[in-house]
């Protein structure tokens, strides 16, 4: 995959701490009633996700990503990235990436950076200056 750094939200480190979990979700951004994308800032849609792993968590430690349309889980590993489509070829969303982020057991974490990768071009401090004002 080749895209431009101007196409890439601000990176998010997210961490899960034993028990923590985040439940199922799309990354994709949700189209409101008037057309618009809801959750999106500048009228951009997540079109890639890139998951890399910060920690290796061993077997039956937890903290898999797991696609239930999919019947698919990714145990973490150290260094690995797992990267999925949120939306189609004709920019649909994908209800397909539902994904979501199962705890680790007790005495495991799970340390990973979220990597969004946009259809178009995000302007960081345009973004900024919206989130203040707002």
């Amino acid at each position: 995959m080749e895209v431009s750094a101007r196409h890439i939200e601000p990176l998010q480190l997210v961490r899960y701490a034993a028990t923590e979990r985040f439940g199922p979700h799309h990354d994709y951004h949700e189209y409101n009633a008037d057309g618009k994308l809801g959750s999106s800032v500048q009228g951009e849609q997540r079109a890639f996700t890139v998951l890399v792993f910060g920690a290796t968590l061993g077997p039956d430690a937890g903290g898999e990503t797991h696609f239930p349309h999919l019947h698919v889980s990714v145990a973490p590993r150290l260094g690995d990235a797992l990267v999925w489509a949120n939306v189609g070829a004709d920019g649909a969303p994908n209800p397909r990436s539902l994904h979501e982020g199962r705890p680790p057991a007790a005495g495991n974490g799970k340390l990973a950076i979220n990597v969004w990768v946009c259809d178009r071009e995000f302007t960081t401090s345009e973004t900024l200056e919206r989130v203040v004002r707002t």
